[in-house]
């Protein structure tokens, strides 16, 4: 079965109070800006190239196609959309030679590739996640958000102005779940990133407990326009902290779906250990569909939701290590 790895794509107002998110319209809108530059690169015989983003190794990362679909929803005047499309990994080479002499086999009339790799993806513009095919050619997490922001970047900064652009890879929570469960003599370091979402989707990553000190953290930070949250922890030189602190736990939790953490820390064995989320992608399989592509499509556009549910971190989880999370609490009373 096909495998998917996701990607969520936000364009974040620079100031909360005077402007709102641009919605699934908006989100559409800069899709249908990439399709039309794709278009014109063709009427116009140029290369593909000419638009893409530059990889190492003399690659090339472009978008192919580009679809804006509708499809059934309750308001039958209003249907869902969604967008599907590929990307391609590609080389640009106009020569080939025998690898021996060195003789020239081969002149191309350009536009030509020796290595070719394409890449399915679907964007949901309503929770603005990408699912991208998780195969050979698809680039790593920080080369491939990076071509991804060439990509969009520009024509988000045409479009809407006052916002930005931010990317994320969707990181699995049970990840967290196993840092929080594992028994450690300390923690050496922690840092986390998280970009601000105007979404309420911080009310069900956050656990009951911690749900009123995190809104209240978000909302004063939204406030004062902050797009970003950056926080780093280290012990003293030879020693260790003895947990996290709270603000930590909650960024981490935040971090499954909008940013990224990692600790260094010393197991209960003596092992030194480095936690790092963005080594925990989210991954969905692909089961198999009905026939015809855009049914081919839809099926992709079903595995967001679970792939984001996936970056919860459970109430259970949370309630099963309730001491670990409020060792602050009670150290602070005793």
């Amino acid at each position: 079965m096909a495998i998917y790895k996701f990607y969520n794509i936000q364009l974040l107002p620079v100031n909360t109070k005077n402007y709102h998110e641009v919605g699934i319209e908006g989100y559409c809108e800069l899709f249908v800006a990439v399709d039309e530059l794709i278009s014109k690169v063709r009427q116009n015989g140029e290369k593909l190239s000419s638009i893409a983003s530059k990889m190492r190794g003399d690659m090339y990362f472009a978008p192919f196609s580009v679809n804006i679909e509708n499809f059934p929803s309750e308001d039958k005047n209003k249907p869902n959309k969604f967008v599907r499309g590929h990307f391609l990994k590609f080389d640009d080479v106009n020569e080939l030679v025998d690898t021996e002499s060195g003789e020239l086999e081969y002149r191309s009339h350009g536009n030509t590739s020796s290595k070719r790799f394409s890449l399915e993806f679907v964007f949901d513009p309503a929770r603005h996640i990408m699912a991208i095919h998780d195969t050979r050619g698809l680039p790593s997490k920080n080369p491939l958000i990076e071509a991804l922001m060439d990509l969009l970047d520009g024509h988000a900064t045409r479009l809407f102005p006052k916002h930005n652009l931010e990317i994320e890879e969707l990181t699995a929570a049970d990840s967290v779940q196993k840092f929080f469960e594992e028994p450690k003599k300390g923690i050496s370091s922690y840092s986390g990133r998280v970009t601000f979402s105007n979404s309420d989707d911080y009310d069900s990553l956050i656990n009951d407990a911690l749900l009123p000190e995190a809104k209240q953290t978000e909302q004063e930070l939204k406030d004062m326009s902050v797009g970003k949250w950056e926080t780093k922890y280290k012990s003293f030189k030879d020693s260790l902290m003895s947990d996290l602190p709270r603000m930590a736990k909650i960024q981490m939790m935040l971090a499954t779906l909008y940013g990224n953490a990692e600790a260094r820390y010393i197991a209960e064995d003596g092992a030194k250990k480095h936690y790092h989320m963005e080594d925990h992608p989210v991954r969905e399989s692909l089961p198999p569909q009905p026939d015809g592509a855009l049914n081919h499509s839809l099926g992709i556009l079903g595995l967001i939701p679970i792939a984001k549910e996936r970056t919860r971190v459970s109430k259970e989880i949370l309630t099963q290590n309730k001491s670990m999370l409020e060792s602050n609490d009670n150290s602070s009373t005793q």
